[in-house]
């Protein structure tokens, strides 16, 4: 019983979710808005970068604000859910309580979720992260001269690729990894016995790391990679990545830098499966030779950004991971004499 209406609506928002599914919801929708976000971010890194038009790059300013938009109800509902108070909102947005009260009414709320709903659930006329094929490229190989289209001739068309369209969505460093250290198990590696083994751990944690449920140690996973017959050093950018930390941090010259930003295109071309270079490629660009694509994925080259962005996102990675190794390739000092253009043996356990 409550003394009052008022008391009655106060415990209420003080009080716990009843139900930890409608929690969990809330936090599923908002972390999807931030990935969309990221991927909207990217798109329009890539835009600046090709210098497309002023309305391609308004179109990307009212997407991001739309998604933005999306993002502030869902954190609104959450928040309301849980019992916090209008002036805990309202400050950091700058605005007061009243004014934050009357935008994100009850009924408002529903109005712009159950709308970004429906819209997602449309089929799109193009995929949120923009075109997945490559632009033309104009890049740098570490100690030789870029090379010219000369040499290249036009490629068959491609069959089409699983890596294109809609369903191409990008993934997290920590879902890469899986797939990747998948791919090696499936195709190089022996059982989960044997790879436990090797790598001093139970078939079911080898199974639950393959599956995606635990996110393994440098240490277990150099293992699993050697077993399967791979460089560990192509995966551990990308396991720095999935771990949180960032993929330059022992980078200090442009060989090193270069060379790290190969291995993680190596690592996201095996966790798409090593597809074909010509299923990267446009069908019907003359302009770009399916050997420029084969130059990025089997040398030590660092293409121009436009590329790298079309390259990362047609093998579903996310071009800000690697933005920073491929700043420092094209800005770190070369190496000086008698240097080795290698990471610390540490780096790798």
């Amino acid at each position: 019983m409550y003394c009052t209406t008022t008391c009655r609506a106060a415990a209420h928002r003080k009080a716990p979710p009843d139900d930890a599914a409608t929690d969990a919801s809330h936090h599923e929708l908002i972390v999807e808005i931030a990935e969309t976000l990221r991927v909207q971010a990217d798109s329009l890194i890539a835009s600046v970068h090709e210098r497309q038009g002023s309305s391609e790059l308004l179109r990307h300013r009212v997407e991001l604000a739309r998604q933005l938009e999306d993002l502030e109800a869902a954190v609104i509902r959450r928040a309301r859910v849980a019992g916090e108070s209008w002036q805990t909102l309202a400050a950091p947005l700058r605005i007061s309580n009243e004014t934050l009260r009357k935008k994100w009414s009850a009924q408002a709320l529903e109005r712009r979720l159950e709308r970004r709903v429906s819209s997602s659930a449309e089929p799109s006329a193009r995929p949120p992260d923009g075109p997945v094929f490559l632009p033309r490229q104009r890049g740098t190989m570490v100690g030789q001269v870029p090379r010219t289209r000369a040499d290249d001739t036009t490629p068959p068309t491609p069959t089409p690729s699983p890596l294109t369209g809609d369903a191409a969505a990008p993934r997290t460093a920590r879902q890469l990894l899986c797939a990747a250290l998948s791919q090696l198990q499936r195709h190089q590696g022996g059982s989960l016995r044997e790879l436990a083994d090797h790598a001093g751990i139970t078939p079911s944690y080898v199974s639950r790391v393959l599956s995606g449920e635990r996110r393994p140690s440098w240490p277990v996973t150099r293992a699993i990679v050697e077993s399967c017959g791979e460089e560990p050093a192509v995966l551990y950018p990308l396991w720095r990545l999935a771990h949180g930390q960032p993929v330059d941090v022992r980078v200090v010259t442009s060989e090193q830098a270069a060379l790290e930003f190969h291995r993680f295109i190596r690592s996201l071309h095996l966790a798409a499966d090593r597809p074909d270079p010509s299923l990267l490629v446009q069908p019907g660009n003359h302009e770009l030779g399916v050997t420029e694509v084969d130059q990025v994925l089997t040398q030590v080259y660092v293409p121009d950004w436009p590329t790298t962005v079309r390259l990362v996102s047609a093998l579903r990675g996310r071009p800000t991971d690697v933005r920073p190794l491929w700043h420092a390739a094209r800005t770190l000092p070369p190496k000086s004499p008698g240097d080795r253009c290698s990471l610390q043996a540490a780096s790798f356990g």
